[in-house]
């Protein structure tokens, strides 16, 4: 029976390790107190408080680190062979980098994308500048027809001058109002979204025109926290954000549904397409959180 139990407690260990939970994250997800978990990796299995906690500390421990937890119950009753130690597999690499450090821009990146900016604005005031002259060379003309004749240069020429100014003030009307619908269109279709409803375990969030893909953003605050996100049942994504840090992952494209696991609720902030996903409530504890995501997005114009 020690050796069962000590084989057992390795290999739940090397699981754990190998998902890269930590035995204060597990705690959180299985609410068994971080002395048991330590002892039954351990295989001291007479520090738990009786053989029925014993099964069932094994079975939770099991379904969280991807065990057969039946099987190992059934190893220590001595109803099935021994299981061999897991294979120790390395620590998961970051191959690409976090997402913060593959948006720092390199200098000429950045001045490439100021350039068109700055060439508009040399353009712009070149243009400006030859207004300017070309209404200085007008009004220090020397006249070139006799006085009778000034005094209609000088209505005309005033009358040009009304009418450009009208036309001038005409476009910059109609640039005004481009704008205004513009900006208005481009509001009304600014990504919402809206708690419909929120438990201490589960809270379901609808998000309105969005654009797709949706960039989810981690970010440890308190403690570390466990996160998942899963598609249809199905883990997309999984990984322990340390306090400070921020990791993100992208949704598939139109993804309608999703759903964010949190070990931890009370040491995590996330952000959809940069916008917070605001689910914490002072009323209820921060302890393991499922957010369920409703997604609808934006129509293409035609």
């Amino acid at each position: 029976m020690a050796n069962e139990a000590t084989t057992i407690g390795q290999r739940l260990r090397q699981a754990r390790l190998n998902r890269n939970i930590s035995l204060d994250e597990l705690q959180q997800i299985t609410k068994i107190q971080k002395r048991y978990l330590e002892a039954i990796e351990r295989g001291d299995l007479d520090q738990l408080p009786g053989a029925f906690y014993v099964r069932a500390f094994v079975k939770q421990y099991a379904a969280v680190v991807g065990e057969d937890g039946d099987r190992l119950v059934a190893v220590l009753d001595g109803k099935e062979d021994i299981v061999p130690d897991l294979p120790k597999r390395p620590r998961p690499e970051t191959v690409q980098g976090s997402r913060k450090s593959l948006h720092v821009e390199e200098p000429s990146s950045r001045w490439k994308k100021m350039l068109p900016v700055i060439v508009m604005g040399l353009i712009a005031l070149l243009i400006v500048g030859f207004v300017a002259y070309m209404t200085w060379q007008d009004r220090n003309a020397d006249p070139m027809i006799v006085e009778s004749s000034v005094t209609v240069e000088g209505s005309l020429a005033d009358s040009s001058t009304k009418e450009s100014s009208s036309k001038a003030e005409s476009s910059s009307s109609k640039t005004e109002e481009s704008t205004t619908e513009t900006t208005e269109s481009s509001e009304e279709k600014k990504m919402a979204i809206k708690m419909d409803s929120n438990t201490q375990a589960e809270a379901n969030m609808s998000i309105t025109d969005a654009e797709s893909p949706i960039e989810l953003s981690f970010t440890g605050t308190q403690g570390p926290c466990w996160v998942g996100v899963t598609i249809n049942g199905g883990y997309v994504y999984q990984y322990t954000v340390q306090a400070g840090e921020t990791q993100t992952t992208t949704l598939p494209e139109n993804a309608e549904n999703a759903t964010i696991i949190l070990g931890a609720s009370g040491n995590m902030s996330i952000k959809a397409n940069d916008q917070d996903l605001d689910f914490t409530d002072p009323n209820l504890e921060a302890l393991r959180k499922n957010i369920n995501l409703t997604i609808q997005y934006q129509q293409a114009e035609d």
